[in-house]
């Protein structure tokens, strides 16, 4: 084996769930800042910061994001 490779890892089905489990919301800044004229770089991180707020809550938490007085569930959904 070359220096500094890796054996391939095989997706199992436990794999296979959490990565279609842990959905990313590539467009979450696109759709609720669409007024706000960003670049494309801030919906980038704007996008980033939803997600990792995201993964830190608890199943029944809630992420509360003041600039748009909304709420969202660990899944991405406004609460309404």
């Amino acid at each position: 084996m070359p220096l500094g490779s890796q054996p391939k890892k095989e997706l199992t089905s436990a794999s296979f769930f959490i990565i279609f489990s842990m959905a990313y919301h590539h467009e979450w800044s696109q759709s609720y800042m669409k007024d706000c004229q960003l670049t494309f770089e801030e919906h980038h991180m704007n996008n980033e910061w939803f997600n990792n707020m995201l993964s830190m809550l608890k199943d029944d938490g809630q992420l509360y994001v003041p600039f748009l007085d909304k709420s969202f569930n660990k899944q991405g959904q406004e609460i309404c």
